[in-house]
């Protein structure tokens, strides 16, 4: 019934919990994997692509943010529904652009559906829906144990990390829609049981929010890291270590040098004038904390268009989500938002 399209961390938790609750599930990569359902399969390859999703209910992408375009419209092809994690703007709108095609093909696109954007996306709306007339968000995922000179573990695709830290943060001002760039507007923010960390503008986490929240005054986005994180990566990105030429070459050594496998846990916060949710959620012994924030929620909203609980064409995921029934899915996840 479901196809999970990438086996890296995301893709296996989001294939776990959707069998966990009951979903027959496939999950596929390009490279070998040892582990159930599993087989072989080139995301490149459109025509076995289109072939497998014929096959099933809904399919969820856990790739690169690049794959989601070309993999929406295959699905639309294919009639069967498709989401994916996001990670980059201009992408999802392109994937909601396909809404008119989606709906005539009986189909539920659902772009955005992790962490950030994704779950955060439904529980900002949550907030803005009970009044608020400025909505801030702040999440990061962190080694619970830092190590220098960064302070930080890779706890995801290495390219969609950087994607969040080169492009420029989009942002709600007095009302209008703006650009800012990524890594400033550092702040210091505090979690009960941490030390002082600081936040800061990155692109993606907002995504379709400033124009869902048309009458909102102020919306903005910013990653949680340790104290000193966004100053050592803009000094990167002002020698020209992330310039199209270079970047591949700075990700393969990022990739190399950050620790993996490190326990970790995730910090959100989304905030008005007088409401305040918030999440702390730790690796759990068997899946990373980013597993359990990211995979577990875009296996819920899979579920959820299983059961029939969205309609047809293409959405962010605030606008066919209900939030409520949704956190309470979170719960028996023991993924809890707190209302302060």
């Amino acid at each position: 019934m479901a196809l999970v399209l990438g086996a890296g961390k995301m893709g296996i938790a989001i294939a776990h919990d959707l069998m966990e609750h009951g979903i027959e599930t496939r999950i596929c990569d390009v490279m070998p994997a040892d582990i159930p359902n599993f087989f072989i399969l080139d995301a490149r390859d459109d025509k076995a692509i289109l072939q497998e999703m014929k096959k099933e209910d809904v399919v969820i992408s856990a790739l690169p943010y690049d794959f989601n375009y070309k993999l929406a419209k295959l699905a639309i092809k294919a009639r069967t529904n498709f989401i994916d994690l996001g990670g980059n703007s201009y992408i999802v709108e392109k994937e909601l652009a396909l809404h008119e095609e989606a709906k005539k093909a009986g189909t539920t696109i659902i772009p955005d559906c992790g962490l950030a954007p994704g779950m955060t996306n439904i529980i900002a709306y949550y907030v803005w829906e009970n009044g608020e007339k400025e909505v801030h968000i702040r999440v990061g995922g962190l080694p619970q144990n830092p190590k220098p000179p960064l302070n930080y573990a890779l706890f995801f695709s290495i390219h969609g990390l950087i994607n969040e830290y080169l492009e420029d943060s989009i942002i709600v001002k007095s009302g209008r829609i703006c650009k800012v760039e990524s890594l400033t507007g550092i702040e210091e923010i505090e979690f009960e049981g941490f030390e002082k960390l600081e936040a800061f503008y990155t692109h993606g986490g907002t995504s379709t929010l400033p124009k869902t929240l048309a009458s909102i005054e102020q919306l903005d986005y910013k990653t949680i890291r340790y104290k000193g994180h966004a100053e050592k990566i803009m000094l990167l990105k002002q020698l020209g270590f992330f310039d199209d030429e270079a970047r591949e070459f700075t990700e393969k050594i990022l990739e190399k040098a950050l620790p993996k496998n490190e326990r970790d846990v995730v910090l959100a916060r989304i905030y008005g004038n007088e409401a305040k949710m918030e999440l702390i959620d730790y690796h759990d012994g068997k899946f990373s904390a980013m597993q359990r924030t990211t995979g577990f929620p875009t296996a819920i909203i899979a579920k959820m268009i299983l059961d029939g609980m969205t309609k047809e064409g293409a959405y962010p995921p605030e606008l066919v989500i209900d939030a409520e029934k949704f956190m309470k899915e979170l719960k028996k996840r023991n993924i809890v938002w707190k209302k302060n």
